[in-house]
């Protein structure tokens, strides 16, 4: 299965288990003054092509590092927690194959999981499910004592 179709699979069985997820796209692309060639033109276009003047890069996405999927978990709060809701922070990095986390995805996993967030590694849609559902279970457990 290709990283894509895992990833596609992975955010519907996130969703299916309650969180709501996003896909986080990060990359450069680059930003300015735009215009238009035409077949024939000092760079000999072929038509469609775009020249961008002064250019600066643009950034996208959360940060390097961050996660393939963002998005929370909504647990609720139960009466001996106030009866309110709360969103948790969700985080799973998807590697397919024998794909290796960078120091830069470890670092933003353990961030996410030192300020309360769910992050890991996960390489199936049971791996994110699992994520999800055993993170709802320790954090109930951990409100209740």
């Amino acid at each position: 299965m290709s990283g894509t179709a895992l990833m596609n699979r992975c955010l519907m069985a996130l969703s299916r288990a309650g969180a709501s997820v996003f896909r986080n796209n990060t990359g450069q692309g680059w930003a300015g003054k735009s215009f238009g060639l035409t077949a024939g033109q000092v760079y000999r276009a072929h038509g469609g092509e775009r020249v961008i003047l002064d250019a600066r890069p643009l950034k996208a996405g959360l940060t390097t590092g961050s996660s393939d999927i963002i998005g929370f978990l909504t647990v609720e709060v139960t009466p001996e927690m106030v009866g309110a809701k709360v969103a948790v922070f969700l985080a799973p990095e998807v590697k397919d194959g024998t794909g290796r986390p960078t120091k830069d995805q470890l670092n933003f996993l353990d961030h996410v999981r030192r300020g309360g967030g769910i992050a890991d590694v996960v390489r199936s849609e049971a791996d994110a499910v699992a994520l999800v559902e055993d993170a709802a279970k320790d954090i109930r457990g951990r409100a209740c004592q």
